[in-house]
């Protein structure tokens, strides 16, 4: 005797459906959540980047001052600075920023 399959009543399908479309919805949501925390990190990487950057031009820009002073061969308290100390401050900031620069570049 073959066994009949228990047919669904409307209100049953119509259950089923929204069961379906609640997991589909759940899922999309969790892809979703995914995909901004992706972005935020994304976006934190960005930002130590240009922080680094903005750090590194900062050490620039200081090189550039110190060797304006070196030229003008004068100290803040109006005395003649020695040009190998000045040369070797020159030397000491560069090469800060050459690291920096340089750490920058391998996380890229």
């Amino acid at each position: 005797m073959p066994k009949k399959k228990p047919r669904l009543t409307p209100l049953e399908t119509r259950k089923q459906l929204l069961l379906v479309e609640s997991e589909l919805n759940r899922v999309h949501l969790l892809n979703e959540v995914h995909d901004f925390k992706n972005e935020i990190h994304h976006l934190q990487q960005q930002m130590q980047a240009i922080s680094s950057m903005a750090s590194a031009a900062a050490k620039l820009a200081a090189t550039f001052s110190t060797v304006g002073r070196a030229f003008s061969h004068r100290d803040e308290g109006g005395n003649k600075t020695s040009w190998i100390s000045t040369l070797l401050d020159g030397v000491q900031t560069g090469t800060s920023v050459w690291l920096l620069l340089r750490s920058c570049w391998h996380k890229s």
